[in-house]
């Protein structure tokens, strides 16, 4: 029997991803198992150094950080408030979107990803492939995918 006791749900806090994040939840409410919430800030490697900028850059990235953190514990008591007796946690992490996904789901040993088909990437996304598709090309684990209602 397959037995769920952790499930990672990737976030870019888009609607996609609050809807995906409320199906993880209610599955996990109903496994029993833990919600782990990741958000990951993707790197930003633009060669600012050469315009005197790098400083700027550090602030910026500082910013989206607390701010990130910020809304993933609003996030976190939302879901616990909604789903009594579920534990969530959130993880913030900086890479690349799809690597840190895989990673964390085994780093945190993740039974299931579910996650949003569709989040805040819009075209260069939709013409170099989605965070969602790559993960599910290329992820050990099983992920569940959850398109936004229309």
């Amino acid at each position: 029997m397959i037995q769920i006791q952790r499930i990672l749900c990737p976030t870019d806090f888009s609607p996609t991803s609050a809807h995906a994040a409320d199906y993880a939840a209610a599955l996990a409410s109903s496994c029993g198992a833990e919600l782990v919430l990741l958000h990951v800030i993707p790197e930003m490697t633009y060669p600012m150094r050469s315009f005197g900028m790098s400083h700027s850059l550090e602030h910026i990235q500082e910013e989206l950080q607390a701010k990130a953190q910020e809304t993933l514990e609003q996030r976190s008591g939302e879901l616990t408030t909604a789903h009594s007796g579920l534990g969530v946690r959130g993880i913030l992490l900086s890479g690349e979107p799809h690597e840190a996904t895989m990673e964390c789901a085994e780093t945190e040993g993740a039974d299931l990803i579910v996650m949003g088909t569709h989040g805040h990437a819009g075209i260069t996304q939709a013409l170099l492939g989605s965070t969602a598709e790559k993960v599910v090309r290329m992820s050990t684990r099983p992920v569940l995918t959850v398109r936004e209602p229309s």
